[in-house]
C-alpha cells in the first residue's frame, strides 16, 4: 500500500485503527534484534552511521486480546466507541487506542543531517545490507526493504487463503454474507470487507481537500488518504460507522469468533518466518493487503 500526505491530511501510519502485537511474538523479536545488529555491522562496514531500532514491544491495551480471538462483547464495546477505527482517530485526538505514540527511529536524526546525495547513498547502502542481514538470518533473499515487505504480504495472503477452503467457514461466509448483503462469499474476503469500504470512503473524502494535482500511485499501488477533520468535523462521519460496525458485527457474530482465532494463528507463523512481530496488527488493521 502507498501512503501519501494531502493537504488537510495527515500521514496514515500503517492502517487505520492499527493494534499492538501479540506478547507470544519472543521468537520473532530475536530474529529482529539479529538482523538489526547485522544491519549495524554491515552499515559500518561501508562507512554509515546505523543505530539498531528494532520495532519496540508495546503492551496490550485492555480487550485487544479478546477482539483478535473474534470475542463479540470486546468486539461490541470497541466498535460502539470507535467503529472500525477509521474517523475516530480525528475525534479522539489524544485517546491511545486510536492514536497510539509511535517510538521515534533513533536513524532519523542522521537523515535530516545528510544532503540528498548522500541520503541517496545512505538509502542505497541501508537496503544492501538489509538485504543481506535478511539472507544470513532467516535465508530468505530479498532485493530492498519495499520487496521485503512485499513478499511478507503476499505469504501472508497465500497463508490465509486456505482458510476459503474451511467448508464450516464457507458456511457461515455464506450467512454473513447474505446478511450483509454482498455477493462476495469468501471468508478471506468478508473479513474487514465493511472496514476496507470506511477506509476508501475517508479517503475520498480527504482527496476532495487536496489542492493541486493528485500525486500518482506507482504501478500496483493505492494511494490512501486520511482527512484532517477536527473532532466536531469528524463525529457525523464516526456516527455513520459506528452504525455500520456494529451491523457488520451483528451479521459476523458467528463468523468472527470462528474465523479470527485461525486467521491471527496463520498470520503469526508468517511473521515468525520473517522475523517481524505485528501479526496480529496487521489482522486487526483487516484492510493492509486489501487496498489495490
Amino acid at each position: 500500500m502507498f501512503i501519501a500526505k494531502a493537504v488537510a491530511a495527515t500521514l496514515l501510519a500503517g492502517s487505520f485503527g492499527a493494534l499492538t502485537p501479540p506478547s507470544g511474538d519472543d521468537a520473532a523479536y530475536d530474529k529482529q534484534r539479529q538482523m538489526e545488529d547485522r544491519r549495524v555491522a554491515c552499515m559500518t562496514e561501508q562507512g554509515f552511521d546505523y543505530v539498531a531500532a528494532p520495532a519496540p514491544e508495546r503492551r496490550w491495551q485492555p480487550g485487544e486480546r479478546e477482539r483478535l480471538t473474534g470475542d463479540l462483547e470486546a468486539l461490541r464495546t470497541y466498535r460502539a466507541k470507535y467503529g472500525f477505527g477509521v474517523w475516530s482517530p480525528n475525534v479522539y485526538p489524544k485517546d491511545e487506542v486510536v492514536n497510539p505514540t509511535s517510538a521515534e527511529n533513533p536513524n532519523d536524526k542522521t537523515l535530516m543531517s545528510l544532503s540528498a546525495g548522500k541520503l541517496k547513498k545512505w538509502r542505497a547502502a541501508d537496503d544492501a545490507c538489509f538485504s543481506r542481514a535478511v539472507k544470513e538470518v532467516l535465508g530468505k533473499t530479498v532485493t530492498s526493504q519495499e520487496d521485503y515487505y512485499t513478499r511478507l504480504d503476499a505469504a501472508v495472503q497465500e497463508s490465509l487463503s486456505v482458510l476459503d477452503q474451511d467448508k464450516e467457514l464457507v458456511r457461515l461466509g455464506k450467512q454473513f454474507a447474505t446478511c450483509l448483503g454482498v455477493g462476495e462469499t469468501r471468508p478471506t474476503a468478508l473479513d474487514g470487507l465493511s472496514h476496507t469500504k470506511m477506509v476508501r470512503q475517508a479517503s475520498e473524502v480527504a482527496k476532495k481537500a487536496w489542492k493541486g494535482e493528485l500525486p500518482r500511485a506507482p504501478k500496483g499501488k493505492t494511494v490512501i488518504f486520511r482527512p484532517n477533520l477536527k473532532p466536531e468535523q469528524a463525529k457525523p462521519y464516526l456516527a455513520k460507522e459506528i452504525k455500520a460496525a456494529l451491523k457488520d458485527l451483528e451479521c459476523g457474530k458467528a463468523f468472527y469468533p470462528a474465523f479470527s482465532p485461525k486467521a491471527v494463528e496463520i498470520a503469526s507463523r508468517v511473521y515468525q518466518e520473517f522475523g517481524r512481530e505485528g501479526a496480529a496488527q496487521a489482522i486487526a488493521s483487516r484492510i493492509y493487503w486489501k487496498l489495490i
